[in-house]
């Protein structure tokens, strides 16, 4: 599909929000993110467990230290039970084979949370992505697990930063009295947004690496950067109207999973929403065209078929660009008889009339013509004149070919309009030149 530059408008704004909610919808990306939250349980909670035992048994965290880093109100605290697993963890003297086992066991269900996420990708950029080589993926493979261990030294990093103060470092120490409001404040807010910006640096490398699409990172950042904004609200929306004391004396840790449950489903909802957003706004451009090739008729008053012709009706992002924008005032020839269909024509404005040898039709704004000959590499069967002052978008053949490739209702249309224009030139004579 061809990738242009998007120029933004608040008409192109709309115009991707609408094909990003369409494509969300026909793709199935609700069910897909139910299965990556549930799949999370299984997948994440050892990777998590992984990084705390790290931090524990390794770098030496304690587990007030790692409670106040996640936060107080976390369902991952309740669900891992940090002093109980603090406890186990201290009691390991030496690695035997059943440690090794179990941490490789722990490593491949990490994968397959990374793969999950992959998937709901792949079936986004499908049609764009290009196959991967084998080294690639073992590479891929080597990035998951240079993640998990790099997100245990960030989380003990932030940790020996917070704690530099008991060290007894003289400056620290005296900021730290001068100024214990903004220290609290700082540590307050790495408290509470690590997991954030966590969250954004990882959507921002699975939407880079993970679309194999090549998109700019200011617009993977962008996206990232909505997911997770919204994320967080939702959590602060979400936090109002439900009270994790009443739920946790009536279900217990029940309650934790269920709340982590919904809450890593909206995540994934969102983001495989933004990563949709993210496939529109790339091929913004060939997707509109085929909006405006499937635009509804006119007296097709649906309230759907109404907005779609409402946004789609008149391009403004090609407009603007006027790459292909051509202006014909009246009396004038768009092409002539004879000559060979290179290219699909879009009436922007005014009207177009078609003469042939024995008829003679007149198309109007928001109307396709000349594709016929161009998808079957032929000569045009009559001229095209312009009735009034006209503007017309020009789209190559390239591009058109594209949009049929990769839009199966744009492929069907064409091939009714194919059948039509057999069923009117080929029916009767061959010999429409003379």
């Amino acid at each position: 599909m061809h990738k242009k530059t998007v120029t933004v408008t608040p008409i192109s704004i709309l115009q991707s929000l609408y094909l990003t909610v369409v494509n969300y919808n026909s793709n199935g990306l609700i069910a897909h993110a139910s299965s990556c939250a549930f799949g999370f349980l299984f997948s994440f909670i050892p990777t998590a467990m992984l990084i705390l035992v790290i931090l524990i048994r390794i770098l030496h965290a304690s587990p007030l230290q790692l409670s106040d880093l996640l936060g107080e109100d976390s369902s991952l605290i309740a669900l891992l039970n940090m002093t109980n697993l603090f406890k186990n963890v201290q009691q390991i003297t030496s690695i035997t084979n059943f440690e090794v086992i179990i941490g490789i066991a722990i490593i491949w269900m990490a994968r397959r949370f990374f793969s999950s996420i992959i998937t709901g990708i792949n079936l986004i950029f499908m049609q764009e992505a290009k196959p991967q080589p084998l080294i690639k993926q073992f590479i891929i493979l080597a990035l998951q697990a240079i993640i998990t261990i790099s997100m245990s030294v960030l989380i003990f990093i932030i940790i020996t930063l917070r704690t530099l103060n008991l060290v007894g470092l003289p400056v620290l120490n005296r900021l730290s009295q001068m100024f214990p409001v903004i220290t609290n404040f700082l540590s307050k807010q790495t408290i509470t947004f690590l997991p954030y910006t966590l969250a954004l640096i990882v959507v921002t490398i699975c939407y880079k690496m993970g679309s194999r699409t090549h998109p700019p990172l200011k617009l993977c950042l962008v996206c990232a950067a909505l997911c997770t904004g919204l994320f967080y609200l939702l959590q602060k929306f979400t936090h109002i109207f439900i009270n994790m004391n009443n739920y946790n004396m009536v279900y217990g840790v029940l309650s934790s999973s269920i709340v982590l449950l919904m809450q890593v489903f909206f995540f994934f909802v969102l983001f495989m929403f933004f990563a949709e957003f993210l496939f529109v706004t790339q091929y913004l451009d060939t997707l509109i065209i085929s909006q405006m090739y499937l635009l509804p008729a006119y007296d097709d008053t649906r309230p759907s078929s109404t907005i779609k012709r409402l946004l789609f009706i008149r391009p403004a992002t090609l407009l603007k660009k006027g790459t292909y924008v051509m202006h014909y005032q009246k009396g004038e020839y768009i092409y002539h008889k004879g000559e060979r269909g290179k290219n699909v024509y879009y009436i922007v404005k005014g009207s177009v009339c078609i003469q042939y040898r024995n008829s003679i039709s007149f198309i109007d704004r928001g109307s396709f013509f000349g594709e016929e000959a161009c998808m079957l590499d032929e000569i045009h069967y009559g001229d095209a004149i312009a009735h009034t002052s006209v503007e017309i978008i020009q789209i190559p053949e390239y591009i058109f070919f594209s949009i049929l490739e990769k839009n199966p209702k744009v492929s069907m249309k064409a091939l009714s309009r194919i059948s039509t224009y057999f069923a009117k030139f080929y029916g009767r004579s061959t010999n429409y030149l003379i």
